[in-house]
This record gives C-alpha cells, sequence and structure tokens, in this order.
C-alpha cells in the first residue's frame, strides 16, 4: 500500500510540468532598472515600456518587443533615418548620372565633339544678333537722314515709332550677346566638369578591373 501511494505522489509533478509544457507558458526576459537581466514568468508592469523578449520554456525567442522611446530618442531616430536616406539617395543619384554619361559618351573625344556642336549654336547666335545690330543701325541712320527732310514740318508718326522701335531694340542684342557670352562660358564649365568626370569614372573601373579581388573572381570557375 505504501508502494502505490508513493508512485501516486510522484506522479504528480510529473502530471504539472507536463500540463506546463503542453500549454507552453511564456517566460519573459527583460532587464530592471539596475541593469539586470530578469527572467519572470509573468511581465511586471515596469517592465513594459523597458523592452522584452517573450520565450518559450525551452529558451527560444518567441517576440521581441523594443523599449519605449523618449521624444529625444524619437527625434533622434527620425534624424538618424532622415540623414541615412538622404545619404542612400545621393548615392543613387551619383550612380545615375554616371550611368547616363557612360551611355552618352564612349571617349574624351566625344565629349570634345558634344563641346564645339554646343559652343555652335551659342556662337551662331552670337553672330545673327551681331548681324542683326548692323541692320538696325543702318536702318536707323538712313531714318535720321530722312528726318532731314522734314525740318519744316512735323516727322511723320510712322516714321518715329520706327525709329524709336529701331533704337529699342539695338540695346537688346547687345544684351543677347552678353547673355549667349555668358551661355558660352556655361557650356564650357559644364564639359570640363563632365569630361574631369567621365575620366575618373574610367580610371576608377580600370582600378576595379586590375585588382587582386577582381582577379580572383574572373578567374574562378
Amino acid at each position: 500500500m505504501a508502494c502505490i501511494e508513493f508512485r501516486i505522489l510522484l506522479a504528480i509533478p510529473l502530471a504539472g510540468l507536463c500540463a506546463a509544457s503542453a500549454s507552453g507558458a511564456e517566460l519573459y526576459k527583460w532587464v530592471d532598472p539596475q541593469g539586470k537581466v530578469q527572467y519572470t514568468d509573468r511581465l511586471p508592469a515596469e517592465a513594459v515600456n523597458r523592452g522584452n523578449v517573450e520565450m518559450s520554456k525551452q529558451g527560444v525567442a518567441r517576440k521581441v518587443t523594443e523599449p519605449t522611446l523618449t521624444p529625444d530618442q524619437r527625434r533622434a531616430m527620425e534624424e538618424r533615418i532622415a540623414r541615412e536616406r538622404e545619404a542612400e539617395k545621393a548615392v543613387l543619384d551619383r550612380q545615375h548620372q554616371e550611368n547616363a554619361l557612360l551611355s552618352s559618351y564612349t571617349s574624351e573625344s566625344d565629349i570634345e565633339v558634344a563641346r564645339r556642336r554646343n559652343l555652335a549654336i551659342v556662337g551662331a547666335a552670337i553672330l545673327s544678333a551681331e548681324a542683326r545690330i548692323k541692320a538696325l543701325q543702318r536702318r536707323a541712320a538712313a531714318l535720321e537722314r530722312e528726318k532731314l527732310f522734314y525740318e519744316k514740318k512735323p516727322f511723320p508718326e510712322k516714321l518715329k515709332r520706327e525709329l524709336a522701335g529701331v533704337e529699342s531694340e539695338i540695346p537688346k542684342q547687345y544684351a543677347l550677346i552678353s547673355q549667349k557670352n555668358e551661355d558660352a562660358l556655361a557650356v564650357n564649365e559644364r564639359y570640363d566638369a563632365q569630361r574631369q568626370k567621365f575620366v575618373e569614372i574610367k580610371g576608377r573601373m580600370t582600378n576595379e578591373a586590375q585588382s587582386p579581388q577582381s582577379s580572383r573572381i574572373a578567374r574562378r570557375p
């Protein structure tokens, strides 16, 4: 009889252990205010905002809850994320610009051809403005001579308006020439920058192709 009672008492904790394992009761891992790691089967109120790891009885992490951030921490995190995004965008923009440059030109001579073509367009506009100024000056001189015939009578309104228009147009053409000269400087600066960038990219590509790591990758079967 005593032997039977002993077996019954021994079976009770074993049954409880099996029930706890079957129910999958959680274990929480958290850090207290003193910085010590704690393990509890129930999460105390003081640990809710400190972050915790929900674990199984076998010690497998099921869910990780990050600690609640203070306003300063949240602001710092948002600023860090914004900086990282800006850095990523800058890298992507640079890659896009480099790819566009390499797709537009195959050599430095291609860049020089494009430079001369754009400078020729600007130069043609300057020549056209200069020719226009000469024509306007000739017309203004002709109108001034014609005006002499009207010393003793009013100068016709039509000719007066034409002379005023010619005289106002000449400064506009000079301003156009000044602007086109600035455009020519901008064209040279743009193509100088493109040429420098092209040489830099090609040099970097050559160095990468000749690096020992690239050679090992190329020889890999």
